[in-house]
């Protein structure tokens, strides 16, 4: 999401894990996907790959995607961490507790979606509702980038268990 939303060429490889050639297995052994591979360094971990690709690919020849404001960063963070206790709970009696939880996670999101952000409220003080695209404003950044296809899994399995 991060390479197509920077304009960057790139290949991208889907791999069978199970059925995964020697070679992908010793370029990160030991590792799920995804992997990053520049030049000859790997990249293993998700948050080192954000880390990694706003570092090299910057401005002017590449958007940055660093949010304005560190709230946005951890705005929503807990969600899936939600969605997941409820989806794998196994006993009846937390259910109830488990989808408050949930659904409290949800509120708090919407919460900060529709607070104006300072930018917001710099050019109309008399704003009380956001009406902005993504948490940062009206640009994707690396948040939108981590919450996004979190909220398209519970999207998509809420379907069936809610």
């Amino acid at each position: 999401m991060i390479l197509m939303h920077k304009g960057c060429p790139f290949t991208l490889t889907t791999v069978d894990m199970k059925r995964a050639p020697e070679v992908l297995k010793d370029l990160a052994p030991g590792s799920q996907p995804p992997f990053l591979l520049y030049d000859t360094e790997v990249k293993t971990d998700t948050n080192k790959i954000e880390e990694f690709l706003e570092e090299i690919l910057v401005p002017p020849s590449y958007p940055s995607m660093t949010p304005k404001y560190k709230e946005s960063t951890t705005a929503g963070n807990d969600v899936f961490h939600k969605f997941s206790a409820y989806i794998k709970n196994q006993l009846p009696a937390h259910e109830d507790h488990l989808q408050k939880n949930l659904l409290r996670s949800f509120l708090l999101l919407d919460r900060y979606m529709l607070t104006p952000l300072p930018h917001e409220l710099a050019k109309d003080p008399k704003m009380t509702e956001s009406k902005r695209k993504f948490l940062d404003g009206d640009e994707l950044t690396l948040p939108d980038c981590n919450l996004l296809p979190k909220l398209n899994i519970i999207n998509v399995s809420g379907k069936y268990i809610f």
